[in-house]
Protein backbone atom coordinates (compact mmCIF):
# COMPACT_ATOMS: atom_id res chain seq x y z
CA UNK A 1 0.00 0.00 0.00
CA UNK A 2 3.16 2.13 0.76
CA UNK A 3 4.38 1.56 -2.29
CA UNK A 4 1.56 2.42 -4.70
CA UNK A 5 1.21 6.22 -2.69
CA UNK A 6 5.20 6.34 -3.32
CA UNK A 7 4.14 5.93 -7.28
CA UNK A 8 1.03 8.05 -7.09
CA UNK A 9 3.61 10.69 -5.46
CA UNK A 10 6.26 10.58 -8.11
CA UNK A 11 3.38 10.32 -11.55
CA UNK A 12 1.86 13.53 -9.53
CA UNK A 13 5.42 15.09 -9.57
CA UNK A 14 6.18 14.55 -13.28
CA UNK A 15 2.71 16.00 -14.32
CA UNK A 16 3.17 19.05 -12.30
CA UNK A 17 6.93 19.70 -13.85
CA UNK A 18 5.37 18.91 -17.40
CA UNK A 19 2.97 21.01 -17.43
CA UNK A 20 5.28 23.78 -15.81
CA UNK A 21 7.24 23.26 -18.47
CA UNK A 22 4.46 23.59 -20.69
CA UNK A 23 3.39 26.99 -19.62
CA UNK A 24 6.69 28.24 -19.97
CA UNK A 25 6.64 27.00 -23.52
CA UNK A 26 3.28 28.78 -24.28
CA UNK A 27 4.82 32.11 -22.84
CA UNK A 28 7.79 32.42 -25.16
CA UNK A 29 5.52 32.24 -28.01
CA UNK A 30 5.78 36.64 -28.66
CA UNK A 31 2.94 37.50 -31.52
CA UNK A 32 4.53 40.22 -33.00
CA UNK A 33 2.97 43.70 -34.56
CA UNK A 34 6.75 44.75 -36.02
CA UNK A 35 6.50 44.16 -40.15
CA UNK A 36 9.74 45.78 -40.94
CA UNK A 37 11.61 45.06 -44.16
CA UNK A 38 15.38 42.93 -43.94
CA UNK A 39 16.38 42.20 -47.22
CA UNK A 40 15.25 40.98 -50.83
CA UNK A 41 17.56 38.76 -52.80
CA UNK A 42 16.74 37.57 -56.60
CA UNK A 43 17.08 33.78 -57.20
CA UNK A 44 19.81 32.93 -59.57
CA UNK A 45 17.93 32.71 -63.12
CA UNK A 46 19.66 30.95 -66.02
CA UNK A 47 17.95 32.48 -68.54
CA UNK A 48 18.53 36.23 -67.30
CA UNK A 49 22.35 36.57 -65.80
CA UNK A 50 23.18 38.89 -62.97
CA UNK A 51 20.02 39.09 -61.29
CA UNK A 52 21.48 37.33 -58.19
CA UNK A 53 24.10 40.17 -57.94
CA UNK A 54 21.58 42.89 -57.19
CA UNK A 55 21.84 44.64 -53.78
CA UNK A 56 18.93 45.88 -52.30
CA UNK A 57 18.42 48.76 -49.49
CA UNK A 58 15.77 50.45 -48.11
CA UNK A 59 15.13 54.09 -48.48
CA UNK A 60 12.53 55.77 -47.42
CA UNK A 61 10.21 53.44 -47.66
CA UNK A 62 11.04 52.02 -50.96
CA UNK A 63 13.21 49.22 -51.60
CA UNK A 64 16.11 49.62 -54.03
CA UNK A 65 18.83 48.48 -55.75
CA UNK A 66 21.47 51.79 -56.14
CA UNK A 67 23.84 49.97 -58.36
CA UNK A 68 21.76 49.40 -61.56
CA UNK A 69 21.79 46.03 -62.77
CA UNK A 70 23.80 46.18 -66.31
CA UNK A 71 22.04 47.09 -69.67
CA UNK A 72 19.42 45.12 -70.95
CA UNK A 73 19.08 42.60 -68.09
CA UNK A 74 15.46 41.60 -67.97
CA UNK A 75 13.13 42.08 -64.34
CA UNK A 76 10.11 40.52 -66.50
CA UNK A 77 10.85 36.97 -64.50
CA UNK A 78 12.40 37.50 -61.25
CA UNK A 79 12.37 34.63 -58.04
CA UNK A 80 12.38 37.03 -55.25
CA UNK A 81 13.08 36.19 -51.79
CA UNK A 82 11.89 38.74 -48.89
CA UNK A 83 12.84 38.74 -45.28
CA UNK A 84 11.06 40.69 -42.71
CA UNK A 85 11.24 40.54 -39.52
CA UNK A 86 8.08 39.34 -38.97
CA UNK A 87 5.61 37.99 -41.07
CA UNK A 88 2.13 36.48 -41.31
CA UNK A 89 1.78 37.51 -45.35
CA UNK A 90 2.65 39.89 -47.77
CA UNK A 91 1.33 40.63 -50.66
CA UNK A 92 2.23 42.82 -54.20
CA UNK A 93 -0.69 45.57 -55.52
CA UNK A 94 0.09 46.25 -58.95
CA UNK A 95 0.20 50.64 -58.46
CA UNK A 96 -2.00 50.79 -61.49
CA UNK A 97 -4.81 48.75 -60.70
CA UNK A 98 -6.74 48.25 -57.27
CA UNK A 99 -5.58 47.16 -54.59
CA UNK A 100 -7.59 43.85 -55.13
CA UNK A 101 -5.81 43.35 -57.74
CA UNK A 102 -3.02 41.52 -55.37
CA UNK A 103 -0.45 38.68 -55.77
CA UNK A 104 0.91 36.86 -52.48
CA UNK A 105 4.63 36.72 -52.20
CA UNK A 106 5.77 33.13 -52.00
CA UNK A 107 9.26 33.08 -53.25
CA UNK A 108 8.05 30.32 -55.73
CA UNK A 109 6.59 32.55 -58.20
CA UNK A 110 8.13 34.54 -61.02
CA UNK A 111 7.05 38.75 -60.81
CA UNK A 112 7.44 41.02 -63.39
CA UNK A 113 8.85 43.96 -62.11
CA UNK A 114 8.64 46.37 -65.04
CA UNK A 115 5.36 46.19 -63.37
CA UNK A 116 4.93 49.43 -60.32
CA UNK A 117 4.33 47.36 -57.16
CA UNK A 118 3.62 48.46 -53.72
CA UNK A 119 4.32 45.66 -51.22
CA UNK A 120 2.32 45.29 -48.03
CA UNK A 121 3.29 43.37 -45.67
CA UNK A 122 1.54 41.63 -42.48
CA UNK A 123 3.35 40.97 -38.92
CA UNK A 124 2.84 37.61 -37.16
CA UNK A 125 -0.36 39.54 -34.97
CA UNK A 126 -2.12 39.36 -38.45
CA UNK A 127 -3.42 42.31 -38.15
CA UNK A 128 0.07 44.82 -38.07
CA UNK A 129 1.45 45.78 -41.72
CA UNK A 130 3.70 47.75 -43.64
CA UNK A 131 3.53 49.08 -47.16
CA UNK A 132 6.96 49.30 -49.26
CA UNK A 133 7.53 50.53 -52.75
CA UNK A 134 9.76 48.24 -54.77
CA UNK A 135 11.83 49.81 -57.91
CA UNK A 136 14.35 47.30 -59.60
CA UNK A 137 17.30 49.89 -61.35
CA UNK A 138 18.40 48.30 -64.59
CA UNK A 139 20.85 50.89 -66.49
CA UNK A 140 19.18 52.55 -69.41
CA UNK A 141 21.72 52.98 -71.44
CA UNK A 142 25.24 51.33 -72.60
CA UNK A 143 27.50 52.22 -69.84
CA UNK A 144 30.50 51.23 -72.19
CA UNK A 145 29.14 53.13 -75.02
CA UNK A 146 30.87 56.46 -75.99
CA UNK A 147 28.67 59.84 -77.14
CA UNK A 148 30.25 61.88 -79.15
CA UNK A 149 29.24 65.47 -80.39
CA UNK A 150 30.68 68.78 -82.20
CA UNK A 151 29.88 71.76 -80.30
CA UNK A 152 31.91 74.11 -82.10
CA UNK A 153 32.11 74.21 -85.97
CA UNK A 154 34.86 77.11 -85.71
CA UNK A 155 35.92 78.60 -82.60
CA UNK A 156 38.52 80.87 -84.55
CA UNK A 157 38.74 82.94 -87.72
CA UNK A 158 42.51 82.98 -87.07
CA UNK A 159 44.94 81.63 -89.42
CA UNK A 160 46.70 78.25 -86.97
CA UNK A 161 50.08 77.77 -86.91
CA UNK A 162 50.21 76.24 -83.51
CA UNK A 163 47.74 75.98 -81.26
CA UNK A 164 47.48 74.01 -77.46
CA UNK A 165 44.40 73.39 -74.93
CA UNK A 166 44.93 72.77 -71.42
CA UNK A 167 42.59 72.20 -68.29
CA UNK A 168 43.66 75.33 -65.83
CA UNK A 169 42.12 76.36 -62.84
CA UNK A 170 38.62 74.54 -63.31
CA UNK A 171 39.20 76.12 -66.76
CA UNK A 172 39.64 75.22 -70.47
CA UNK A 173 42.79 77.50 -71.82
CA UNK A 174 42.92 77.41 -75.85
CA UNK A 175 46.06 78.83 -76.82
CA UNK A 176 46.32 79.94 -80.79
CA UNK A 177 49.26 81.64 -82.29
CA UNK A 178 48.76 82.49 -86.01
CA UNK A 179 52.38 83.43 -86.84
CA UNK A 180 52.13 87.02 -85.81
CA UNK A 181 50.95 87.13 -82.37
CA UNK A 182 49.25 84.80 -79.82
CA UNK A 183 45.53 84.58 -78.52
CA UNK A 184 44.16 83.05 -75.60
CA UNK A 185 40.12 81.61 -75.39
CA UNK A 186 38.64 80.47 -72.14
CA UNK A 187 35.99 78.14 -71.39
CA UNK A 188 34.59 77.13 -67.68
CA UNK A 189 32.69 73.89 -69.52
CA UNK A 190 34.35 73.28 -72.74
CA UNK A 191 31.11 74.70 -74.89
CA UNK A 192 31.03 78.17 -74.31
CA UNK A 193 33.49 80.66 -75.14
CA UNK A 194 34.68 84.16 -74.86
CA UNK A 195 36.09 86.83 -77.44
CA UNK A 196 39.56 85.56 -77.44
CA UNK A 197 42.18 87.69 -75.50
CA UNK A 198 46.05 88.72 -76.60
CA UNK A 199 48.92 87.16 -75.24
CA UNK A 200 51.52 89.98 -75.87
CA UNK A 201 54.26 88.34 -72.73
CA UNK A 202 55.00 85.49 -75.32
CA UNK A 203 56.84 85.62 -78.78
CA UNK A 204 55.03 86.18 -81.54
CA UNK A 205 55.79 83.12 -83.28
CA UNK A 206 56.01 80.99 -80.16
CA UNK A 207 55.55 76.70 -80.37
CA UNK A 208 52.63 75.83 -78.18
CA UNK A 209 52.68 72.40 -78.21
CA UNK A 210 54.72 71.78 -75.29
CA UNK A 211 53.20 74.12 -72.77
CA UNK A 212 53.02 72.20 -69.28
CA UNK A 213 51.51 72.39 -66.35
CA UNK A 214 53.70 71.50 -62.94
CA UNK A 215 52.81 72.83 -59.65
CA UNK A 216 49.94 75.32 -60.19
CA UNK A 217 52.13 77.05 -62.90
CA UNK A 218 52.27 77.02 -66.65
CA UNK A 219 55.50 76.41 -68.60
CA UNK A 220 56.53 76.94 -72.25
CA UNK A 221 59.85 76.74 -73.88
CA UNK A 222 60.82 78.29 -77.25
CA UNK A 223 64.37 76.08 -78.62
CA UNK A 224 66.26 78.14 -76.75
CA UNK A 225 67.96 79.11 -72.70
CA UNK A 226 64.76 80.98 -71.76
CA UNK A 227 61.92 79.24 -70.10
CA UNK A 228 58.36 81.30 -70.16
CA UNK A 229 56.26 80.52 -66.64
CA UNK A 230 52.45 81.76 -65.65
CA UNK A 231 50.64 81.61 -62.70
CA UNK A 232 47.22 83.19 -64.85
CA UNK A 233 47.69 81.90 -68.11
CA UNK A 234 47.77 85.51 -69.37
CA UNK A 235 50.59 86.96 -68.09
CA UNK A 236 54.28 85.24 -69.06
CA UNK A 237 57.13 86.08 -67.15
CA UNK A 238 60.95 84.93 -68.70
CA UNK A 239 63.95 82.53 -67.07
CA UNK A 240 67.34 82.62 -68.81
CA UNK A 241 69.53 79.02 -68.35
CA UNK A 242 72.43 80.53 -69.50
CA UNK A 243 74.71 77.24 -70.23
CA UNK A 244 72.08 74.87 -71.96
CA UNK A 245 68.91 75.63 -74.75
CA UNK A 246 66.08 73.88 -73.62
CA UNK A 247 64.76 71.89 -76.71
CA UNK A 248 61.38 70.71 -75.64
CA UNK A 249 59.53 70.19 -72.25
CA UNK A 250 58.83 66.83 -71.65
CA UNK A 251 56.16 66.33 -68.40
CA UNK A 252 55.32 66.49 -64.86
CA UNK A 253 56.77 63.67 -63.03
CA UNK A 254 57.58 62.52 -59.37
CA UNK A 255 57.29 66.39 -58.29
CA UNK A 256 59.50 67.38 -61.00
CA UNK A 257 59.49 69.26 -64.14
CA UNK A 258 61.47 67.25 -67.15
CA UNK A 259 63.23 68.84 -70.57
CA UNK A 260 65.31 67.65 -73.19
CA UNK A 261 68.35 70.13 -72.89
CA UNK A 262 70.84 71.09 -75.89
CA UNK A 263 74.42 71.89 -75.28
CA UNK A 264 75.86 75.58 -76.69
CA UNK A 265 79.04 74.08 -77.20
CA UNK A 266 78.20 70.45 -78.98
CA UNK A 267 74.62 71.36 -80.68
CA UNK A 268 74.74 67.25 -81.26
CA UNK A 269 74.61 66.79 -77.68
CA UNK A 270 71.24 66.50 -76.11
CA UNK A 271 70.27 66.05 -72.00
CA UNK A 272 67.39 65.55 -69.42
CA UNK A 273 67.07 68.06 -67.02
CA UNK A 274 64.63 68.15 -63.94
CA UNK A 275 63.64 70.78 -61.93
CA UNK A 276 61.54 70.39 -58.47
CA UNK A 277 60.86 74.09 -58.71
CA UNK A 278 60.93 75.32 -62.49
CA UNK A 279 63.53 77.62 -61.59
CA UNK A 280 66.94 76.38 -60.63
CA UNK A 281 67.32 73.23 -62.91
CA UNK A 282 69.65 70.10 -62.72
CA UNK A 283 71.25 68.88 -66.59
CA UNK A 284 71.71 65.17 -66.59
CA UNK A 285 75.04 65.99 -68.33
CA UNK A 286 77.11 62.81 -67.48
CA UNK A 287 75.07 60.89 -70.22
CA UNK A 288 73.91 62.00 -74.10
CA UNK A 289 70.61 60.95 -74.89
CA UNK A 290 71.61 59.82 -78.58
CA UNK A 291 74.43 57.95 -77.30
CA UNK A 292 72.23 56.15 -74.09
CA UNK A 293 68.98 55.63 -76.07
CA UNK A 294 69.31 56.27 -79.18
CA UNK A 295 66.48 56.93 -81.50
CA UNK A 296 65.12 59.36 -78.50
CA UNK A 297 63.04 62.03 -80.40
CA UNK A 298 63.97 65.86 -79.23
CA UNK A 299 61.00 67.80 -81.14
CA UNK A 300 57.47 67.27 -82.34
CA UNK A 301 56.55 64.44 -80.00
CA UNK A 302 53.24 63.63 -77.52
CA UNK A 303 53.85 63.30 -73.78
CA UNK A 304 51.97 62.23 -71.04
CA UNK A 305 52.64 61.42 -67.45
CA UNK A 306 50.01 59.14 -65.54
CA UNK A 307 49.02 56.89 -63.17
CA UNK A 308 49.84 53.80 -63.30
CA UNK A 309 47.55 50.51 -62.24
CA UNK A 310 50.26 49.43 -59.46
CA UNK A 311 49.62 53.13 -58.35
CA UNK A 312 53.57 54.56 -59.10
CA UNK A 313 53.84 57.62 -61.66
CA UNK A 314 54.52 57.05 -65.09
CA UNK A 315 55.08 58.64 -68.58
CA UNK A 316 55.35 58.13 -72.34
CA UNK A 317 56.73 59.78 -75.01
CA UNK A 318 55.05 58.83 -78.17
CA UNK A 319 56.36 59.86 -81.83
CA UNK A 320 58.43 63.16 -82.93
CA UNK A 321 61.21 63.16 -84.31
CA UNK A 322 65.12 62.32 -83.45
CA UNK A 323 68.45 63.33 -85.61
CA UNK A 324 67.67 60.41 -87.96
CA UNK A 325 64.01 61.75 -88.16
CA UNK A 326 62.50 58.87 -87.10
CA UNK A 327 59.61 57.93 -84.70
CA UNK A 328 59.35 55.42 -81.54
CA UNK A 329 57.26 54.94 -78.17
CA UNK A 330 59.13 55.33 -75.32
CA UNK A 331 58.24 54.90 -71.22
CA UNK A 332 59.56 55.80 -67.84
CA UNK A 333 59.07 55.79 -63.77
CA UNK A 334 61.74 58.34 -63.25
CA UNK A 335 62.81 60.75 -66.14
CA UNK A 336 65.99 59.18 -66.49
CA UNK A 337 65.75 55.48 -67.33
CA UNK A 338 63.80 54.86 -69.84
CA UNK A 339 61.95 51.72 -72.09
CA UNK A 340 61.55 51.50 -75.99
CA UNK A 341 58.24 49.91 -76.61
CA UNK A 342 58.70 49.97 -80.31
CA UNK A 343 61.03 47.49 -79.73
CA UNK A 344 58.46 45.27 -78.22
CA UNK A 345 56.01 45.72 -80.62
CA UNK A 346 55.02 47.15 -83.91
CA UNK A 347 51.51 47.96 -83.29
CA UNK A 348 52.46 52.48 -83.95
CA UNK A 349 54.68 52.01 -87.15
CA UNK A 350 52.27 54.03 -89.01
CA UNK A 351 51.72 56.92 -86.88
CA UNK A 352 52.25 60.50 -88.53
CA UNK A 353 53.69 63.39 -86.28
CA UNK A 354 51.42 65.85 -84.39
CA UNK A 355 49.60 62.83 -82.40
CA UNK A 356 48.09 63.35 -79.25
CA UNK A 357 47.39 61.18 -76.23
CA UNK A 358 45.37 61.16 -72.59
CA UNK A 359 44.90 58.76 -69.76
CA UNK A 360 40.77 58.09 -69.74
CA UNK A 361 39.22 55.10 -68.05
CA UNK A 362 42.15 53.11 -66.94
CA UNK A 363 43.40 53.45 -70.13
CA UNK A 364 45.33 54.87 -72.98
CA UNK A 365 43.53 56.77 -76.37
CA UNK A 366 46.29 58.25 -78.69
CA UNK A 367 44.52 60.22 -81.33
CA UNK A 368 46.34 61.09 -85.04
CA UNK A 369 46.53 61.12 -88.63
CA UNK A 370 47.91 57.73 -90.41
CA UNK A 371 47.65 55.40 -87.45
CA UNK A 372 46.22 52.96 -89.47
CA UNK A 373 44.68 52.76 -93.02
CA UNK A 374 41.36 53.51 -91.66
CA UNK A 375 41.17 55.05 -88.07
CA UNK A 376 42.65 57.73 -86.32
CA UNK A 377 42.77 56.96 -82.97
CA UNK A 378 43.89 53.76 -80.92
CA UNK A 379 43.64 52.19 -77.30
CA UNK A 380 46.22 51.01 -75.04
CA UNK A 381 45.21 48.77 -71.81
CA UNK A 382 48.45 48.09 -71.22
CA UNK A 383 50.16 51.63 -70.09
CA UNK A 384 51.34 51.81 -73.65
CA UNK A 385 53.01 48.86 -74.62
CA UNK A 386 50.65 47.30 -77.03
CA UNK A 387 47.99 49.57 -79.15
CA UNK A 388 44.30 48.42 -80.30
CA UNK A 389 41.71 49.99 -82.78
CA UNK A 390 38.41 50.14 -80.10
CA UNK A 391 35.59 48.45 -80.70
CA UNK A 392 33.20 49.99 -83.08
CA UNK A 393 30.17 49.19 -81.49
CA UNK A 394 31.34 51.17 -78.66
CA UNK A 395 31.27 54.24 -81.09
CA UNK A 396 34.61 55.77 -79.77
CA UNK A 397 34.72 58.62 -82.56
CA UNK A 398 32.08 59.50 -85.10
CA UNK A 399 32.34 59.33 -88.51
CA UNK A 400 31.86 62.95 -89.15
CA UNK A 401 35.24 63.03 -87.47
CA UNK A 402 37.67 64.08 -89.72
CA UNK A 403 41.15 63.14 -89.28
CA UNK A 404 43.61 65.24 -88.30
CA UNK A 405 47.21 65.76 -86.25
CA UNK A 406 48.36 68.34 -84.18
CA UNK A 407 45.26 68.41 -81.96
CA UNK A 408 44.72 69.35 -78.72
CA UNK A 409 42.73 66.91 -76.57
CA UNK A 410 42.20 66.77 -72.94
CA UNK A 411 40.24 65.31 -70.29
CA UNK A 412 38.12 67.95 -68.63
CA UNK A 413 37.66 67.25 -64.51
CA UNK A 414 36.41 69.99 -62.09
CA UNK A 415 37.14 69.90 -58.63
CA UNK A 416 34.12 71.43 -57.54
CA UNK A 417 31.44 69.27 -59.31
CA UNK A 418 32.56 65.86 -60.36
CA UNK A 419 29.44 64.80 -61.39
CA UNK A 420 28.55 67.82 -63.75
CA UNK A 421 27.74 67.64 -67.32
CA UNK A 422 31.27 68.72 -67.89
CA UNK A 423 32.94 66.22 -65.93
CA UNK A 424 34.90 63.87 -67.32
CA UNK A 425 34.46 65.24 -70.61
CA UNK A 426 36.88 64.77 -73.56
CA UNK A 427 37.73 67.75 -75.92
CA UNK A 428 39.42 67.57 -79.20
CA UNK A 429 40.34 71.26 -80.07
CA UNK A 430 41.59 72.24 -83.42
CA UNK A 431 44.37 70.32 -85.47
CA UNK A 432 45.48 69.91 -88.87
CA UNK A 433 44.34 68.17 -92.20
CA UNK A 434 45.92 67.73 -95.51
CA UNK A 435 44.46 70.74 -96.79
CA UNK A 436 42.72 72.26 -93.64
CA UNK A 437 43.22 73.81 -90.47
CA UNK A 438 41.02 72.75 -87.86
CA UNK A 439 39.47 75.00 -84.78
CA UNK A 440 36.39 73.17 -84.75
CA UNK A 441 35.53 71.41 -80.59
CA UNK A 442 34.45 68.28 -79.65
CA UNK A 443 33.58 66.28 -76.92
CA UNK A 444 32.80 63.04 -75.73
CA UNK A 445 32.20 61.08 -72.80
CA UNK A 446 31.63 57.77 -71.72
CA UNK A 447 28.03 56.77 -70.07
CA UNK A 448 29.58 55.38 -67.29
CA UNK A 449 31.30 58.18 -66.06
CA UNK A 450 27.77 59.82 -65.90
CA UNK A 451 26.53 57.52 -63.40
CA UNK A 452 25.90 58.98 -59.96
CA UNK A 453 27.29 55.62 -58.28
Amino acid sequence: MKFNFFNFFLLSCFVFLLSSCLDTAVDEIVISSDASFVSLTFATNDSIPNLNKAVFSLVGDTIVNLDSLPFNTRIDSVFPTFTFTTTSAAFFHNQNTSENDSIQVTGKDTVDFNIKYKLRNFASDQKTFKDYFVKVNVHKVEPELYVWSKIKSNLSSLNVVSQKAIVFNDSVLYYINDGAANYLYTSTNGSIWGEPSAITDLPNNVSLSDMTLFKGNLYLTQNSEVIYTSTNGTAWTTKSISDYNFKSLLFALNDKLWAVTQSKSDISKYYFASSADGTTWNVETSEVISAKYPGFPTTDFTSLAFLARTGKEKALVIGGKNANDKMGSWSTENGTYWVNLSNENNSLDNLATGSSVISYDNRLFLFGNKIDELNHFKQSIDEGLTWQIPDSNYNFLPKTYQSRSYQSVVVYKPIADNKSYEANRIFILGGKGEEITFTDVWTGKLNRKSFLR
